[in-house]
């Protein structure tokens, strides 16, 4: 299948307060093909976000490169990187980041107004996404009437109205109850299926983590491919197992 993002041997070092560099991310690789669901699974202060900010183009690694289709982030302006992330991936957050004064339609159609597109000509694409995610009914609902996991679902919503190949997820159950968290994480395979669109995840709940194809463990910033769990068995006890012998 062909690669939607390729990291290689990145690395990103935040400055301490005498000025110092002090390593988050150590020689990272990874790859996510097309329909492919990643998901890496560390503790709280691993690097995952700082992983993803990376990834996105929305932080600069320090060493190595990182390949979204065809553009080499390292190589192009901050404005190309912010187009080419606009393209290429969708975002889900952990806190939701609905905008308030909007209702569930317009927060949808959010990424198609700053792309400068006009909404109302893919009012029939918005559709199909509203109803595969459960929320049509919710079209004109505010953020605050909604439960958090219906919430969530908007923002699923949202990361899918520009067709990304990619989905990037940091933590997208980790201010939900367990059900809606299931129910969450069952939708994500949903969208791979039905959209056939990529989702790499970061969490550090094995649960959510067995849902993946592949489960990669960053621990200390460092990404080690011969912990890799796949495969049909994949499940939380895999995961809690594998958990288990790294020490974490």
């Amino acid at each position: 299948m062909p690669t939607v993002l390729r990291a290689e041997r990145v690395e990103r070092s935040f400055a301490d307060g005498a000025g110092d560099p002090v390593p988050v991310l150590r020689d990272v690789s990874l790859s996510v093909d097309e329909r492919e669901f990643v998901t890496v699974m560390g503790p709280s202060g691993s690097g995952k976000t700082t992983l993803l900010h990376c990834l996105a183009g929305l932080d600069r690694p320090t060493n190595g490169s990182i390949v979204l289709g065809d553009t080499d982030l390292a190589s192009v302006s901050e404005r190309e990187r912010t187009l080419t992330r606009r393209r290429t991936i969708g975002f889900v957050f952990q806190f939701f980041n609905l905008l308030p004064d909007l209702n569930v339609r317009e927060n949808v159609e959010l990424p198609l107004l700053i792309a400068g597109e006009t909404p109302r000509h893919h009012r029939a694409r918005i559709d199909e996404l509203l109803d595969a995610l459960g929320i049509a009914r919710l079209h004109d609902r505010p953020p605050h009437a909604l439960s958090g996991g219906e919430m969530q679902r908007v923002s699923i919503a949202r990361a899918l109205a520009s067709r990304p190949p990619l989905i990037l997820a940091d933590e997208p159950t980790g201010n939900l109850a367990t059900k809606a968290g299931e129910e969450t994480m069952d939708l994500f395979r949903d969208v791979r299926e039905r959209f056939g669109t990529a989702i790499l995840l970061v969490t550090h709940n094995p649960r959510d983590a067995a849902y993946g194809d592949r489960v990669l463990f960053l621990l200390d910033g460092v990404l080690d491919p011969t912990n890799t769990l796949s495969g049909p068995d994949l499940d939380a006890t895999a995961v809690f197992s594998r958990l288990e012998a790294l020490g974490i």
